[in-house]
């Protein structure tokens, strides 16, 4: 298989990953009785995300594992398809 689409490959699996993350970020806040609009999700995303990070350190006094996940998940699905991208185009 091409380097390109191994990279590309890489990519989706962190970006699915990064998903997971986000999922369990939702039903995080959910049970902790914020209130969550799945239908604008897409457009407050950032703000539920400093949500999680406020409270999960008041909880548990550093930063919650699902926001680390989302951020490094969300950073390397990035990383990945721009190499991958750019590996496809050279050839």
């Amino acid at each position: 298989m091409e380097t390109g689409k191994v990279l590309l490959l890489l990519a989706s699996v962190s970006a699915l990953s990064g998903l997971y993350c986000m999922v369990r970020i939702v039903r995080y806040l959910s049970l902790k009785g914020e209130k969550v609009s799945y239908f604008l999700l897409r457009f407050k995303w950032f703000n539920y995300m400093s949500r999680y990070r406020e409270l999960s350190v008041r909880e548990t006094g550093s930063v919650g594992n699902f926001h680390k996940g989302y951020t490094i998940s969300m950073l390397l699905a990035l990383v990945f398809a721009i190499a991958g991208t750019l590996l496809l185009e050279g050839h």
